[in-house]
This record gives C-alpha cells, structure tokens and sequence, in this order.
C-alpha cells in the first residue's frame, strides 16, 4: 500500500508542474501552483503518551475562488512513546478538498482521505482540519493547523507555503 501511495503521489506532483506549465502558457484557467511544508506534533490518543515529532511536505493548487486541493506526505524525526516505553511514529499520506477564505489573515477548513502507517496498525481514514493563515507578502502563506488524522492520531502543525506564480 505504501509503494502505490507514492506513485499516485509522484503522478500529482508531475501532473501538477505540467498544469502549472500550461498555465504559464496562458492555456490553463487554474490556479497556481504551491509548494511548503510543515512541522509539528503527531498526539496519540490516551492518558501517558507523548507525541512523535513530524515534517511533512505540501503541494496544492486553487481550485476556484475559495477552494483548492492539497496533498501531503509526512514521516515522524522523532519518536513519541504509547504506554510504557514503547516507540511510536507515523507516516502519512494524504489528499485534502480545502476552504480558505481570503484577507490578510484567512480561516483554513480542510477534508479528506489519510493513509496512515504506525507501529499498531496501517490503513486509510476520513480526516478533517481547521487553522488559521496568514499571509506574508504575495506569494507566502503561514499556515497554524490542527488535523484529525484518524479517531486517535491529532497533528498539530505550523507551516509555510510558497505560490509559484
């Protein structure tokens, strides 16, 4: 499972430079494309665990005037313990219909499908989000989010994501 989310993840990136392409070329009526990333803390569920430390890479592209799409991958760089001394971490692929609104400073919604992978179990989940950002300057957007990745997995994550234009 994980080697065929990669793939479709390695299509999304190279159909999407194709897009942003096409639409340098002024034969595309969508968005730009944009690339970021983002860092914060994986929290699993129940009293006593710790969270994992995780980065994950964005891309995305504007849709329409409020709506865009959004994919990311992201690993743990450092572990967090469930129960009594046992290492957890978590890898992440996920795809995200968003809403933002616009302004200097915008509210974030975003819904979608997440495959995850941890020590206890591996599989696919509805995953919803909520932040703030802020943008900084033309092109940058720091983005503040909290995203269920499952029933018992939260990420708390601070990101910026730059708009090639």
């Amino acid at each position: 499972m994980r080697k065929s989310a990669l793939i479709v993840l390695a299509m999304m990136l190279i159909s999407s430079a194709a897009i942003a392409q096409e639409k340098g070329t002024g034969q595309s009526g969508w968005g730009n494309l944009f690339y970021g990333g983002k860092a914060g803390f994986m929290k699993p569920d129940g009293k006593g665990n710790d969270s994992a430390f995780n980065i994950a890479g964005v891309i995305g592209m504007p849709l329409q005037r409020y709506f865009s799409w959004e994919a990311e991958l992201g690993f743990s760089v450092s572990d967090g313990t469930v129960g009594t001394n046992n290492n957890w971490d978590i890898f992440t692929i996920s795809g995200f219909g968003v809403f933002r609104t616009e302004g200097r400073v915008g509210v974030k919604a975003k819904l979608g499908l997440s495959y995850w992978d941890d020590p206890n179990d591996n599989t696919t989940s509805l995953s919803a989000g909520i932040g703030a950002g802020i943008r900084l300057g033309p092109k940058g957007m720091l983005d503040v989010e909290y995203t269920q990745i499952n029933s018992a997995v939260d990420f708390i994550s601070v990101g910026y994501v730059y708009n090639f234009q």
